[in-house]
């Protein structure tokens, strides 16, 4: 039967004494799931205090000691599922006046796990707003308010949602008064809430040039926090800011407050304060990014930078080679990138690649997969090269590989440890998609023959990718007829085919 809304009205009442909240908070959550009810009990639902009382940490009912846990916890997880249940129902419509009435209760409740379900509820609603391509101007400042007091909690799972919706629906209200003295609290807050306010300004910021000058004073409070002894917060400012260069107006602030030098004089200044030899790997990995997004401005303009950069490729050490290992291909991945760094660092790339190869001899399995994935992305392509791009990627190769052969990548395909083989299969199946990659594969004595092997032991994975570069190999006009024949018979069989054993004496098959 439908449940009325007296029926409704009885359970909450019944969600009163805390000896019945279990039993009660079943039912009502098995009669939601069962007959949706009305929006009218929905919100009768969702206004009861005696709801977010039940899923408070420590609301369970019965005496204390040890037995008072168990019902406890079933309790609280009912209570957030009931809420969950009610908050779908309910659609929450952004710009209506009662919401923030609605919402408080949750948005403020001291259990980190309600706030949380609360505002990924506002932030599906506001997606769905945006992609249908009409975000719903909000009534007033009430619901915004609620949204950035998240930030300054202690707890870090709601947060990050919390930054979703401020960064849609703060586009529209970054002049207001309220909203300006709610942020500038936020940076007086402790060093975790303070990232959170940075974080969303470089979101603001990046969505138009005059969404960026109302946020400045927080961009700028994010630079003064660069001349913080505290090392882990300086590298954690310099990953806020990253995406800042993504637009040409987040560059040119951050060329007009001189950022890049203020940074990459760090690196030069060494000598001067060697505690900042601990921020190197943040300051590599800040530049890398950049130069994904921008590789004019970091190849050409802060060439210092590389310079340091290919003294740690070279220097075997491994505490500095996973960052460096992991910047590179961020300035060689775009097409612009490969031809930048090919006009102003050749000998360097060179240098650099035949180290590569001397690694794969040499270093920590971790740091080689490493090393295998960043040539993986170097390598990786969207669109075809350019004859000239071609042309730079085979001299690299060459380099790395001590000419056009595969040994290197073959010798770690032959590890017993799948990661290695993993990646190096990985480069592998990449470098196939060039004409000269399959042509170092064929100059490799024994490669062919393993990818056709049907090797019983191997991991699933390695199968699957040995397959895939069959695949390549069974299209390319490198092989003859015979071999091409062998090749597309594999492709066919799938990767997982088990040949039979022919020498095993097979019994005669009886009619059952």
């Amino acid at each position: 039967q439908v449940m009325d809304e007296s029926w409704w009205l009885a359970q909450l009442k019944a969600l009163e004494p805390k000896d019945q909240r279990l039993e009660t908070l079943n039912s009502m959550y098995t009669a939601i799931n069962k007959s949706a009810p009305s929006k009218q009990i929905v919100r009768r639902v969702l206004a009861a205090p005696e709801l977010y009382e039940c899923a408070e940490i420590g609301s369970g009912g019965g005496g204390g000691g040890a037995d008072a846990a168990a019902p406890k916890d079933g309790v609280v997880s009912v209570a957030l599922e009931l809420l969950d249940a009610c908050m779908r129902l309910m659609a929450p419509e952004t710009d209506d006046e009662q919401l923030p009435r609605l919402l408080n209760r949750g948005l403020t409740h001291t259990n980190p796990a309600v706030r949380s379900r609360v505002l990924s509820l506002l932030n599906r609603e506001l997606e769905r707003q945006v992609y249908s391509g009409q975000v719903h101007q909000l009534p007033n400042n009430e619901l915004v308010f609620l949204v950035l007091d998240e930030l300054k909690q202690t707890e870090t799972e709601a947060s990050a949602v919390a930054i979703k919706i401020l960064s849609l629906v703060l586009v529209q209200r970054l002049n207001d008064a309220g909203v300006q003295a709610k942020l500038v609290q936020l940076l007086q807050q402790n060093e975790i809430v303070r990232c959170r306010a940075y974080e969303l300004a470089v979101n603001l910021a990046k969505t138009s040039a005059a969404a960026l000058g109302s946020v400045e004073f927080i961009l700028d409070a994010a630079l003064s926090e660069l001349d913080n002894d505290d090392v882990l917060l300086q590298a954690s400012v310099m990953e806020i800011l990253v995406p800042l260069a993504e637009q040409n107006h987040g560059l040119s602030y951050m060329e007009r407050r001189r950022v890049f030098d203020v940074i990459s004089n760090r690196v030069q200044r060494l000598e001067e304060n060697p505690l900042d030899a601990l921020l190197v790997p943040s300051i590599m990995k800040f530049f890398g990014k950049i130069a994904a997004v921008q590789p004019q401005k970091i190849i050409v303009g802060y060439s210092h930078m590389l310079v340091c950069l290919f003294e740690q490729l070279q220097s075997e050490d491994e505490t500095v080679l996973p960052t460096a290992l992991d910047t590179l291909p961020n300035l060689a991945g775009t097409p612009q990138g490969k031809m930048l760094l090919h006009l102003n660092f050749q000998p360097a790339m060179e240098r650099t690649l035949t180290k590569y190869g001397a690694y794969t001899k040499k270093l920590s399995a971790p740091i080689k997969v490493r090393l295998l994935n960043s040539l993986d992305v170097i390598y990786a392509m969207d669109t075809p090269p350019t004859k000239e791009i071609d042309n730079v990627l085979k001299g690299w190769y060459e380099c790395f590989a001590g000419g056009l052969q595969a040994d290197h990548i073959m010798d770690l395909v032959n590890t017993p440890f799948p990661d290695l083989q993993l990646a190096a299969l990985a480069l592998l199946k990449t470098l196939c998609k060039y004409r000269w990659g399959v042509l170092a594969l064929r100059n490799t004595g024994g490669a062919v023959e393993f990818l056709l092997s049907r090797q019983k032991d191997l991991h699933k994975d390695v199968k699957f990718l040995k397959w895939e570069i069959l695949e390549l190999l069974s299209v390319s006009p490198e092989f003859t007829p015979t071999e091409t024949v062998r090749f597309t018979a594999y492709v066919n069989e799938g990767p997982y085919h088990i040949q039979a054993d022919l020498n095993i004496a097979t019994e005669p098959q009886g009619s059952a």
